[in-house]
């Protein structure tokens, strides 16, 4: 089988050994002579997608993406135009991820584009949500886990995806792992807050509101539609029939079109993704797996300690019977100490004393300076043997390196794949030691 790639043939499927579609009377062909269109699936915006065959690959299957814009006017056709390009630059920008498709070629040929992809075997979670029905939370937990540590991963290349929904995200059949589809719409953030205005894309009912009125795409406009894309596997209604109706209202009230309600924890998340002000979102897909898997307290590292050498004059029997009597007298002076405190307490119904004022003369610590840099929570800090240099560990992948007597940042360490949960220098300043949620011990050496 061959398909016509005429955009506007309305019966491409011809029968193998055909040289000329029947329908329309255009050549077939075979892209780059490796690249044979084999079925039509479909349309949208401005490019037609085929299922084809790579020949040079035993006939592995590929997707092939053709610029096909259905627009006259030549300002339109130029922005789709550079759509176009667009997503095979974001493809090739982010590389080799295994839930991106990869990019394996891009070129032009009889004056048409042509963007061939990696072919994902699977169904979109618009398809399995007619079949399977809604979703549960603990099924809406494990999807939101797995796109949003693909989120993170574009984002950190600066780039918006503009476009997340529930028929741009593929279940793959042979790992059941999430695949992020269609980077046609997505745009290069070029600064930490877009300042200029951009062309209003998305889908409506998904798009948040600062996309849908200026063009306007940050991390946070990711994370609403994702949340939008949520609530529609949760509650089986399309986000487009509320806001024809509502408009954005309909966010503030999404519980009262769930069939099954959900946990406050849960709840809470989903609140915070559909804000209408994106100031008032998830700044950043970290921040929300924070919030859906807290991580438990990193254990206290004891600090190090110093201990006076014994005198040689006394034997170990003479020092054990020593510590025995210091830990007895002890014992006793605690227990006189209690004693004395419960005594007072049901004889007088007062403490003789204000037990949160023992031990706590006047305090005179003051703010030296402020440290800033991470742009998430910090959960670990070290400072080496010589009190110059502070080494923090950051929920943003990052180590940073402090000048304590300055205090100036001298480096950052970008080794992490997650986040940074302890660090640690040993004595003799010559070592850097990092544990990370992404399964890693580092060692650094210090310079």
């Amino acid at each position: 089988m061959t398909c016509c790639l005429n955009p506007v043939c309305h019966n491409p499927p011809n029968s193998d050994g055909t040289m000329f579609c029947p329908n329309c009377g255009t050549g077939l062909v075979v892209l780059r002579n490796r690249y044979r269109p084999i079925k039509s699936l479909g349309s949208g915006g401005f490019a037609k997608t085929y299922l084809a065959e790579d020949l040079d690959k035993l006939k592995e299957k590929c997707f092939l993406k053709q610029f096909a814009p259905q627009i006259q006017e030549t300002g339109a056709f130029q922005k789709a135009k550079e759509l176009f390009e667009q997503e095979a630059t974001r493809l090739q920008q982010l590389g080799d991820h295994p839930q991106i498709p990869t990019l394996l070629a891009y070129f032009e040929q009889d004056n048409r584009l042509y963007l061939v992809q990696q072919f994902i075997d699977g169904q979109d979670l618009s398809d399995e949500l007619k079949q399977q029905g809604r979703f549960s939370e603990q099924q809406i937990r494990e999807l939101l886990v797995d796109l949003l540590n693909i989120l993170k991963i574009v984002h950190q290349h600066k780039v918006i995806h503009r476009d997340i929904k529930p028929g741009n995200i593929i279940r793959r059949s042979s790992d059941r792992k999430l695949v992020l589809i269609d980077f046609g719409a997505s745009k290069q953030l070029t600064q930490t807050v877009m300042s200029e205005q951009g062309t209003i894309i998305g889908s409506l009912g998904y798009a948040p509101l600062e996309q849908m009125q200026s063009g306007e795409a940050y991390p946070a406009s990711d994370l609403y539609s994702l949340g939008v894309t949520c609530f529609h596997l949760l509650s089986g209604i399309k986000p487009r029939e509320l806001f024809n109706k509502q408009g954005y209202r309909w966010v503030s009230f999404w519980r009262q079109h769930l069939q099954q309600s959900v946990s406050q924890q849960f709840g809470r998340i989903l609140d915070k993704l559909l804000q209408q002000d994106y100031h008032q979102r998830y700044q950043s897909a970290q921040q929300v797996l924070q919030d859906l898997n807290p991580p438990p307290l990193p254990s206290a590292v004891p600090p190090r300690v110093h201990l006076l050498p014994q005198p040689s004059s006394r034997s170990p029997a003479t020092s054990a019977k020593q510590k025995g009597n210091l830990k007895l007298r002890g014992a006793i002076l605690l227990l006189g100490l209690v004693g004395t405190q419960i005594y007072g307490y049901f004889r007088y119904e007062v403490f003789p004393f204000n037990p949160f004022l023992v031990g706590s003369p006047p305090s005179s610590f003051f703010l030296k300076s402020t440290l800033t840099g991470h742009t998430e929570g910090v959960w670990s800090v070290a400072i080496s043997p010589d009190d110059k240099t502070l080494v923090s560990g950051s929920w943003d992948n990052t180590i940073r390196i402090w000048n304590l007597q300055t205090p100036e940042l001298k480096s950052t360490l970008e080794g992490h794949t997650n986040s940074v949960y302890s660090v640690a220098i040993t004595p003799d300043d010559k070592t850097l030691v990092s544990g990370s949620h992404d399964n890693t011990v580092k060692i650094w050496r210090m310079p």
